[in-house]
């Protein structure tokens, strides 16, 4: 067919046409990135007669790789099946799942969540004799994806980060970390990074295999990869160099979490012969809102730099709301709703409501309740994430990974067969010193003297159900599988027997749904190139995110946090907490690039804004139980005027001033040198401070050793009655009125 470039303008079709060598597309916000990329992939296959094959494009969520396939498949009138499309974690996983033996794992694999790691850990600390009072394994699984996605092994992180809290014990608990992964053949969320580099690494002729089959390299959101997935990318791209990055280095947001915004800001030092294009036509938002944008994001210093214009009308200028507290800011969102549906005749869908932390959604989905507004929340408690579910997940991980000790010991005892802890740990015991499996020594309870004859009955009893349905899983359709294994491992009589009758019914149907949800990926997967079986089933489940599990399609106002909006967008948009300690977030050691990153974040919600955009900050706020009071964002002082219709009270804080440099230098400095309520100073820290700790709750500091980042700080919590000793730079305490 003949390639149709009416859609695109000038910049796109040259970056879709430029197809050898690499090429960094610089994307503003609502310039069309999807479009190009998806338009440069069907090129490629229609026009330059690439097999699908041969490429490879990565992107940040399962549901953009499904809609991006969608289209590429709809411009060419042609299935794309033999396309790797996905993230860098569905990707990595599937080359993982075909060559896990050259590192010792089995293909079968499983993949372990945030509650599996933290589990794991649980057993890695008390063989290690770590007390639980000085650190926690939430903890230590920060640690170690900190360090997993920095692609740092101990040593290395130690020194690159200074890290004198973890200098004694983090070698230790890494190592047996991993060897506790690796005997229940399992691999955490990093791992899946960080083993295919391992693998290249160890296997020369494996990353030829792959740099040979994937001719050409598509990463979109190029500014929010970390080190591992960055060294990923270039060592598949290192030869041929056919390497195309998509990324707007002014949405880099995830800088917490790993992300490295020097990737795109140097990725012409690292393929100097790149060819660079900027598209900077906005076809997302009216020029008041971009505009306002373009203002804000000015002020950073890590750009590359770009200006987004639209072609589209001015609109109105953007509302700013002064509320007393976030009661009252509640109420002025449920206020805008109405408005909106009633003077512009929205829908609930049109709306998004967007905050800096979860914790703010509280009041205003208080407030929505009350106004009978239906809504939902992107991040939080997500389907998958529910006890029931997550409980007969654990049965079918447990049948296709045998070796999978966590969810083993999830299900052992439950529903309740009076198989106890002690009994699990001398059958544990037991494993260990055979070098075999949990599973396997089940299988063999009769050999362990300490355990009655009448316990290993009931052990022997799990174990045949467990192996009977390990015997069932190729022969079986998995619904049909599922389905029978709630019913005969006890699960669905628990709920009905254990909660009364609405919990009991909402349980067994979210059991019904986590079943109707195996046939509809089976239906999906005859359709592509992914294997039609339970495995490939928990790998999708294990690699959602909060956006793939979201109703877009619901008639609901969006609630979500700034981070969880990116990539999406809504005719209105009402962005919460413009205050000094919320948008910028006042960490306790505050710094540039924190500063930078924070205005990043309020420029990627300000954008998802297409219409209509309200921000809104309060003169006071409760943190820890106190009302305390606030300051309006600096960020506000840097739109201009002639953008804004401000609603605030001849007192307020906040004034619409034509040249306000003065008032924004202030609030820079107080964000540097004094902070809100998380003031950093040292004279902040003393015996018989109050002070809050958001997993420890509340204590009281009863002794300070040294000073600046380095000070330890010994407190006690009286919630849990424990005492913790803190490195200061990483204590995250904020003091609390006494």
């Amino acid at each position: 067919m003949a390639f149709n470039f009416s859609e695109l303008n000038d910049v796109q079709q040259k970056a879709v046409k430029t197809t050898e060598g690499p090429v960094l597309i610089l994307a503003g916000a609502g310039s069309g990135k999807t479009r190009t990329l998806t338009y440069r992939i069907a090129y490629l296959i229609d026009e330059k007669k690439v097999k699908p094959s041969n490429i490879l494009a990565v992107t940040f969520t399962n549901k953009a790789a499904n809609e991006m396939k969608e289209r590429v498949e709809k411009l060419i009138e042609a299935n794309i099946q033999p396309l790797w499309i996905g993230t860098f974690h569905s990707v990595c996983a599937r080359i993982l799942r075909r060559e896990a033996d050259a590192l010792g794992y089995e293909r079968n694999f499983s993949i372990y969540d945030v509650d599996d790691q933290t589990q794991a850990l649980k057993k890695v600390m008390s063989s290690l004799n770590i007390s639980r009072q000085l650190y926690t394994p939430k903890m230590l699984q920060n640690r170690l994806s900190r360090m997993k996605n920095k692609y740092l092994y101990p040593q290395n992180y130690l020194e690159a980060e200074g890290d004198e809290e973890m200098r004694e014990i983090l070698p230790d608990i890494y190592n047996y970390y991993q060897r506790v992964l690796k005997e229940s053949n399992a691999l955490d969320f990093d791992d899946l990074l960080i083993k295919p580099i391992e693998l290249f690494n160890r296997k020369p002729e494996i990353l030829k295999k792959y740099a040979d089959k994937f001719k050409y390299v598509l990463i979109d959101e190029y500014q929010d990869i970390n080190h591992a997935q960055y060294l990923f990318v270039k060592k598949l791209a290192e030869e041929h160099k056919n390497i195309c990055v998509v990324g707007d280095e002014d949405q880099s947001i995830y800088g917490w979490r790993g992300a490295d915004i020097t990737n795109i800001l140097n990725f012409n030092q690292d393929f100097p012969d790149a060819e660079i294009f900027k598209l900077e036509e906005n076809y997302r938002s009216h020029n008041n809102i971009l505009q306002a944008a373009n203002s804000v994001v000015k002020n950073n210093e890590d750009r590359m730099g770009k200006q987004l214009w639209t072609q589209l009308e001015a609109g109105s200028k953007i509302i700013v709301y002064e509320n007393d507290d976030e009661m009252s800011e509640a109420k002025k969102v449920v206020e805008t709703i109405h408005d909106e549906m009633y003077t512009k005749k929205r829908s609930f869908n049109d709306i998004a409501i967007l905050y800096r932390t979860n914790v703010q959604s509280r009041v205003i989905e208080d407030e929505l309740r009350r106004n009978a507004i239906t809504y939902n929340v992107v991040g939080g408690i997500k389907f998958y994430d529910r006890k029931e579910i997550k409980d007969l997940l654990a049965y079918l991980r447990v049948i296709v990974n045998p070796a999978d000790t966590v969810s083993l010991k999830r299900i052992v005892n439950f529903p309740l067969r009076g198989i106890g802890e002690t009994t699990v740990n001398r059958i544990e015991k037991f494993a260990e010193e055979d070098e075999i499996s949990l599973f396997d020594a089940m299988g063999r309870v009769d050999e362990i003297q300490k355990i009655s004859a009448a316990m290993g009955n009931r052990v022997i009893e799990f174990y045949n159900l467990i192996t009977q349905f390990i015997k069932l899983k190729d022969k079986l359709d998995p619904t049909e599988l599922a389905s029978s294994l709630a019913s005969e491992a006890g699960l669905i009589n628990h709920y009905k027997t254990e909660y009364d009758q609405y919990e009991a019914e909402s349980r067994v149907a979210n059991i019904q749904e986590l079943i109707n949800s195996i046939g509809e990926f089976i239906e999906r997967a005859d359709e592509t190139n992914i294997e039609a079986n339970l495995a490939s089933f928990l790998e999708e489940v294990s690699l959602l995110t909060d956006v793939d599990q979201w109703n877009d399609r619901a008639n609901a106002v969006t609630l979500m946090t700034l981070h969880a909006a990116k990539g999406l967008e809504f005719p209105v948009v009402y962005i919460t907490g413009l205050e000094m300690g919320l948008i910028p977030l006042q960490r306790n050691s505050a710094d540039l690039k924190e500063l930078e990153e924070e205005r990043r974040l309020l420029y990627v919600g300000m954008t998802r804004a297409e219409q209509n955009l309200y921000l809104s900050y309060t003169n006071r706020r409760r943190r820890q139980g106190a009302f305390k009071h606030t300051t309006p964002s600096l960020f506000l002082d840097e739109i201009p005027v002639e953008y804004l219709d401000v609603r605030s009270k001849d007192t307020s804080q906040y004034k619409p001033r034509k040249n306000r440099k003065n008032a924004r230098r202030k609030k820079i400095e107080d964000y540097f040198e004094n902070g809100s309520s998380q003031d950093d100073a040292d004279q902040m820290y003393k015996v018989g401070q109050p002070v809050y700790h958001e997993t420890f709750g509340k204590g009281e500091i009863i002794n300070l050793e040294g000073n600046g980042d380095k000070m330890k700080i010994t407190v006690h919590f009286e919630d849990e009655d424990l005492v913790k000793k803190l490195i200061k730079k990483y204590a995250n305490l904020s003091p609390v009125e006494s």
